[in-house]
């Protein structure tokens, strides 16, 4: 799948000092779910899904979250969106602080943030037209009457290329494809300054991917909105965003623009996912070595000691079993957490 890249490239987007204030902050996000307890009903054993993950999007900026299944990503979105409440850390959203704030506040500071799901047609109730699922945000937040909600809705439904008259339509009157756009338009309802999109393409047909997609990356350079884009495709993150940050077991393992990630990866699990991106050119891929990792991940209810990526890591010693490693800059905007990230890297990533 090609996607046309019309927007700025990874390196035009300034993350120094200079840049402006960051328009999603989260610092040091947990989130466990219990999943055995005993006769008193505490906790014994918790799922950790998300360990300690900071995370900065700025203005008009897209930042690619990407990792295996049960890393943490889907998680994440839901935790900074707060439909999941975080059992420590803090996300400001516009400046606001959104983890602490009840009722109203809330209710305000939410507008700034909406969710794309990856599942349109379960994100939609079926028993309410369209005009009334893309409009409902406005409804509550006071923003449009319900004599005017088919109007508004039309509206929004031209912005991501439907036809009005579908207002009066059902979810189940639609393909994929279109469920998708709704879910977009309502989304978009309350101007937010951040969208997160979690795998907003993964439950459509190859040629509709590209088509929403290309929706996503036009409606970002029309608004000027940020983007956390949630995916296990690297190919997808690579095209559409500025920035990625890379989820091993419930923590950013890397982290920095997408140029430097993807051209110079420094984490052995980031240059494992990269090597199973196929190659376009037969050619080329023909002399490409994959890198296949051993075992099965962790259990995320009993992770490891030291870095959690030990028990797969092709080139882990004795002291990563004891060394944790924090996130530490390798270069202008690339950080890494590995003890060993000077390490010769695997030459069957080259792109």
């Amino acid at each position: 799948m090609t996607v046309p890249r019309t927007k700025p490239t990874a390196g035009e987007v300034s993350v120094d000092d200079d840049a402006p204030a960051p328009v999603v902050r989260a610092r040091n996000l947990v989130k466990t779910f219990p999943v055995r307890r005993n006769a008193f009903g505490r906790p014994t054993q918790r799922v950790h899904a998300v360990d300690g993950v900071d995370l900065v999007v700025h203005p008009g900026e897209t930042l690619g979250i990407v990792g295996e299944s049960g890393s943490g990503k889907s998680t994440l979105g839901r935790v900074v969106s707060r439909l999941l409440i975080a059992d420590s850390g803090s996300v400001e959203v516009a400046g606001r602080e959104l983890t602490k704030t009840r009722g109203r506040a809330a209710r305000r500071a939410r507008a700034d943030l909406q969710m794309i799901f990856q599942n349109p047609y379960g994100a939609l109730d079926p028993t309410k037209t369209i005009g009334n699922a893309v409009a409902e945000p406005l409804l509550v937040h006071g923003r449009v009457s319900r004599r005017d909600m088919n109007r508004r809705a039309g509206e929004l439904l031209e912005r991501v290329a439907l036809d009005p008259a579908i207002v009066d339509r059902y979810p189940a009157q639609l393909s994929g494809g279109q469920r998708q756009r709704v879910c977009i338009a309502r989304a978009l309802a309350l101007d937010p300054k951040v969208l997160v999109a979690d795998e907003p393409t993964s439950a459509l047909d190859l040629s509709t991917r590209s088509e929403i997609l290309n929706l996503l990356l036009h409606l970002q350079q029309d608004s000027g909105q940020a983007m956390i884009l949630i995916s296990h495709d690297v190919t997808t993150i690579k095209h559409l965003s500025h920035r990625v940050a890379v989820m091993y077991l419930g923590r950013v393992v890397e982290e920095g623009s997408v140029g430097e990630v993807v051209d110079t990866p420094r984490h052995p699990y980031t240059q494992a996912l990269l090597s199973a991106v196929p190659e376009p050119d037969p050619a080329a891929q023909r002399h490409r070595r994959r890198q296949v990792l051993a075992g099965d991940p962790p259990s995320p209810i009993a992770i490891p000691s030291g870095c959690r990526f030990r028990t797969r890591c092709p080139i882990a010693t004795a002291e990563c079993a004891s060394s944790d490693p924090a996130l530490t800059k390798v270069g202008q905007d690339h950080f890494v957490a590995c003890i060993h990230r000077d390490g010769k890297r695997a030459s069957s990533v080259a792109s």
